[in-house]
């Protein structure tokens, strides 16, 4: 069946059409759906899509009506600390995934004549995928905005010139989630200084605490306390050692504390399985693949084990839940910058342990800490409403066409 591409520009256009590239973590993705959640439970009126090759999307996204597009995935495996795109489970290459993602997007942008699109981290697309579409959308007058990480990192791609002439000439404005009480002001003084335009400080972005604005919460005894909840999004360097040690861990605890629960990604490797093995044959320990379950088990623990993304992170300060954060050495060193700079707001609910040198011993120990710590009390000492904060300010850039944010230097 054919459509008449004549008809279609009768057909109202999307009003906000939401972008994540996916890379070797959930980050970009879980950003862009909890703001994308923000508006459809604020402006439920809105035409709203998500677009993207995160695979997890269904699972980030859960019962929430927020409509997304897929992508093919990208693919990346991390060597000595620095993330390379490999072949995809499409079986094409990194770099002829850029090259349909360019053309599907551009189609993408050609039916739909978006209003406007939020792109995150990166005013390109992590291949130069959104060249296309941006050039494609300016006989519509669609307004582009980039969405930017507290911290950003040493990411060659949006520190290039590259990204820093597309911006200036059709980005509309950069809306930075991060909070200058924690982080300070230096991130967005090198925002301001690199897109020659003032950042929105609209603080940090909980994907969790917009799920739970859509979810019932669960009657008063139906959800066991538990013990603790791990999650480990994607496999890197150290990860095989990690998941090799847990069950000598878990085990230590016996079922006095309660269940622990782990998400993990199935995987091929024998190795990582004989691991997952040892970890099921302990009764108070259960292992389920990464799912929108993830949610109520965290929001039901004690404590957390959690690698150091933006996403899990602000999960943590949402709950309050003391947590061990598991750090991974990359090399632009982004998660240990921003986790130092937290840590001097929340102190030991978040104990600090690089994955390269996790020990039995050590793990279990900081485990029993914070066992017994209480959860942190909510604080407006960091601010937690950046996915409502930038849904807010996207609403009224669409409404008032006046207001423009381009770049003036």
């Amino acid at each position: 069946m054919y459509y008449n591409t004549s008809t279609m520009t009768e057909m109202p256009r999307l009003d906000i059409l939401l972008y994540a590239h996916d890379g070797r973590g959930l980050g970009h993705a879980s950003r862009t759906i909890a703001i994308g959640m923000a508006i459809r439970r604020l402006y439920p009126s809105l035409r709203v899509a998500l677009v993207t090759g995160c695979s997890f999307s269904r699972e980030l996204i859960g019962n929430v009506p927020l409509d997304w597009i897929k992508l093919p995935s990208y693919e990346t495996r991390v060597i000595n600390g620095r993330s390379r795109g490999i072949t995809g489970k499409s079986g094409y290459s990194d770099q002829e995934l850029g090259r349909l993602r360019t053309r599907m997007l551009e189609d993408l942008v050609r039916l739909y004549r978006p209003r406007m699109v939020l792109v995150d981290h990166q005013p390109q697309g992590k291949h130069r995928e959104l060249l296309r579409a941006i050039e494609t959308s300016q006989k519509d007058r669609t307004r582009w905005v980039l969405g930017v990480r507290g911290v950003t990192g040493a990411v060659p791609q949006t520190r290039s010139d590259l990204a820093a002439e597309l911006f200036r000439s059709s980005y509309h404005g950069i809306l930075w989630y991060g909070d200058s009480r924690v982080l300070g002001t230096d991130h967005l003084e090198q925002l301001r200084q690199r897109f020659g335009t003032e950042p929105v400080e609209c603080g940090y972005v909980s994907r969790l605490a917009q799920l739970l604005h859509f979810q019932a919460e669960s009657p008063p005894g139906t959800v066991p306390t538990m013990a603790g909840t791990m999650a480990i999004p994607w496999q890197g360097e150290q990860t095989l050692e990690l998941l090799g040690l847990l069950p000598d861990v878990l085990h230590r605890f016996g079922p006095g504390p309660g269940l622990w629960t782990i998400f993990v990604p199935d995987l091929p490797d024998p190795l990582w399985q004989r691991h997952l093995d040892s970890l099921r044959a302990i009764d108070h320990v259960r292992v389920e693949p990464v799912s929108a379950s993830y949610v109520q088990a965290l929001v039901n623990s004690r404590t957390a084990v959690i690698y150091g993304g933006y996403n899990s992170v602000v999960d943590i300060l949402h709950t309050g839940i003391p947590a061990v954060v598991l750090l991974r050495e990359m090399r632009d060193g982004e998660q240990q910058l921003h986790l130092r700079l937290l840590r001097h707001h929340v102190g030991d609910q978040l104990r600090l342990l690089p994955e390269k040198d996790v020990h039995p011993d050590q793990l279990h120990t900081l485990l029993e800490a914070q066992l017994r710590r209480k959860r942190a009390p909510s604080s407006d000492h960091i601010c937690l409403t950046g996915a409502e904060n930038s849904a807010r300010y996207l609403h009224r850039l669409l409404q008032d066409d006046k207001i423009t944010f381009r770049a003036t230097m």
